[in-house]
């Protein structure tokens, strides 16, 4: 038994290795919590900014080009100064790594629940609530499961966002390389909205995978990302819904990674909802992401010689 042990141990210490080290855990989730909210406040203004424009395109009548009132035209002002800030936003340029070329070769870590590099996905955030949605975001660590949802509330205006977020990292063993991660998931989502007397109710969901650069504190923005999950759903005067849940598929991204930094590997998920209660009208969101297994391969990139 203290054979299988020390066996045991060996390979967890090889993996450690492999993986580039440990990480002072508190300090990352709180460096990251700084991150989240810069994510969740650009979540927050495009839910705000399309809520106003639903809203404003709601008061404009059909005439809005013979006998448009002075509320049409102040709504029509109020939507153009909307495109007007849309359009002033700016990129920011994701940054380039570079280094020396070093050893040629291969390997491949395999990560399984739970993923906690970023702390617990048994407890998310709630943020943006107004009034009394019925909103949660929980998840199951051993199983590297993450679920949010939020119900607007039935008789009286209401909205709110739920979010979670796991990860892994890893630190590359070459100075210059790429990193293959691929992973499997199994998704199952819902959403609704239900609109009468020209209220406006809304769904929306992201879920996502993102790479990022540590080097003490996170890179902004994150060298790769890419989307799993998403909808955002819009309705006035309708009723519409969705339900799914399927096997996905396995999912795959690649960036170009130094053996001078860390990297997370960072699964997100986010759900919001708003509507005005009814009669008038009701919204809900549901998602939940299950990865059973994370794979990241590092291959060192070859230089020729001369």
């Amino acid at each position: 038994m203290r054979k299988s042990t020390n066996t045991s141990k060996e390979t967890e210490n090889d993996f450690k290795v492999m993986q580039g080290g440990a990480l002072p855990e508190k300090v990352v989730q709180r460096q990251f919590a700084e991150v989240k909210k810069e994510w969740l406040k650009n979540l927050q203004e495009e839910s705000a900014i399309r809520r106003e424009s639903a809203n404003l395109r709601s008061q404009i009548g059909s005439g809005m080009d013979e006998g448009a009132t002075s509320s049409d035209a102040q709504a029509i002002s109020k939507l153009r100064q909307i495109t007007d800030r849309v359009a002033a936003r700016k990129l920011k340029v994701p940054g380039k790594l570079g280094g020396a070329p070093g050893a040629w070769g291969m390997y491949t870590l395999n990560f399984t629940p739970p993923y906690t590099a970023l702390g617990t996905v048994s407890s998310g955030q709630q943020s943006s609530v107004t009034g009394s949605p019925t909103i949660s975001a929980t998840g199951v660590d051993n199983l590297g499961q993450m679920t949010c949802s939020v119900d607007t509330d039935i008789k009286k205006p209401s909205s709110g966002t739920a979010s979670n977020i796991m990860g892994v990292h890893f630190k590359p063993l070459f100075t210059n390389a790429t990193a293959r991660i691929s992973f499997t998931s199994e998704i199952a989502f819902s959403w609704y909205v239900n609109s009468i007397r020209n209220k406006v109710a809304t769904s929306s969901a992201q879920g996502l995978i993102l790479l990022y650069q540590y080097d003490g504190s996170f890179v902004q923005p994150s060298l790769r990302r890419g989307a799993l999950i998403g909808w955002n759903e819009y309705a006035q005067n309708k009723l519409d819904f969705n339900f799914i849940s399927e096997s996905g598929p396995t999912w795959h991204l690649e960036a170009p990674v130094s053996s001078s930094h860390f990297y997370f590997v960072v699964f997100s998920l986010t759900c919001s909802a708003s509507g005005e209660g009814w009669p008038g009208s009701l919204a809900g969101a549901q998602t939940i992401l299950t990865v059973p297994s994370i794979t990241v391969s590092i291959s060192a990139n070859p230089v020729a010689q001369a």
